[in-house]
């Protein structure tokens, strides 16, 4: 099922505009593992390329390993903004190898250093600077599709010309979690080769797997996660750890819990199609998680019709095809922005039009 069906996550793709954006509403405990013995156990994707390849190599051209980059015009590549000042108000400037912010202030200019660039490019992508206690997201995000800049989600109170929204330690940590593997305890820089969501971001520390398979043992106690193993709820709020769950929404604001297109794991669990799977249908079942989402309409369908199909109750309008269209209309991401994301809502029902 997995290889008919592409991509997790792009989530991903405005996943940077809508993780930054719910921590503004909220300030969720934080999802690295933490303790220095728990970071020496990741290894990095490239130990996983040996016995992975095909994963490995679909995986590493993924949005998700984008998803993270350092903000330098070199690791920008095309995707680089031109530098001069917002329609916010933001002086972006180039400061040795990197991209910064100069501030004009009543004591004269300041220039504050970008760190990393969040999202993938597809749609948004979201500067931080890293500050002495904290980080500062800001208050612009650039789509570069559109070469246009746009307020970032939550900072619309903030002042035309401000940096933006600062964030402590502990908040910046988790939003980065999103955004990288893992993180040293003592740092809010991860190593270049834990960048974007890797393999062991979803499957755990590797270090012991990978030892036991270089000494040829066929078994051994990393305990990585087998999502052919794991039950529909543990998979869903696996990827909800960034993604969001119905835990996550009940502490934020009620008003996000229409958000079902921006929540995906969230408008799942809420799907009769869920409810009624016996623990079997997640997120892996429609996207495969090495790959970027795909558009077209026919692996999708093909998921749905491996449950709706005859002799079982099948759709009175059309047993065959477009169910997406119908039962996962695609709706704007922050209705009422200029903003131009739109996903799919992931609460599978059945809509009643006149």
């Amino acid at each position: 099922m997995r290889n008919t069906l592409r991509g997790l996550c792009g989530l991903l793709l405005p996943v940077v505009l809508l993780v930054m954006a719910a921590c503004v509403r909220q300030k969720p405990a934080a999802v690295t593992l933490g303790p220095e013995a728990i970071y020496s156990e990741f290894v990095g994707n490239t130990a996983c390329q040996p016995c992975h390849a095909v994963e490995f190599t679909s995986h590493q051209k993924s949005r998700h390993m984008s998803t993270l980059r350092d903000a330098t015009p070199a690791a920008l590549g095309s995707l680089v903004p031109a530098l001069g000042v917002t329609p916010g108000g933001i002086a972006l400037t180039q400061d040795g190898a990197g991209l910064a912010v100069k501030m004009v202030k009543k004591s004269g200019t300041q220039t504050v250093p970008l760190a990393f660039v969040l999202g993938s490019g597809k749609t948004g992508m979201t500067f931080l600077a890293l500050l002495e206690q904290g980080s500062a997201e800001i208050f612009q995000s650039y789509f570069p599709n559109q070469q246009k800049w746009h307020t970032t989600p939550g900072q619309q109170d903030y002042a035309h010309g401000s940096l933006g929204r600062p964030y402590d330690e502990s908040t910046t940590r988790h939003c980065l979690s999103c955004h990288t593997v893992t993180l040293p305890l003592n740092s809010l820089k991860p190593e270049p080769r834990f960048y974007g969501v890797g393999c062991e971001a979803c499957h755990g520390p590797g270090s012991r797997h990978v030892a036991a398979k270089q000494q040829g043992r066929k078994t051994d106690d990393s305990r990585l996660r087998q999502f052919d193993r794991s039950s529909g709820k543990a998979v869903n709020e696996l990827c909800g750890r960034c993604h969001r769950t119905a835990t996550d929404l009940a502490t934020m604001d009620p008003r996000e819990k229409a958000s079902t297109q921006r929540f995906q794991p969230f408008g799942l669990s809420l799907s009769k199609c869920f409810i009624q799977s016996k623990d079997k249908l997640t997120c892996v079942t429609c996207h495969n998680p090495h790959d970027d989402v795909g558009t077209a309409p026919r692996p999708y369908e093909k998921a749905c019709l491996s449950c709706h199909r005859a002799p079982q109750k099948t759709c009175p309008v059309n047993p065959t095809e477009k169910c997406v269209g119908c039962h996962m209309p695609t709706r704007a991401v922050f209705p009422g922005s200029p903003l131009p994301n739109q996903m799919a809502d992931h609460f599978i029902k059945i809509y009643r039009q006149p």
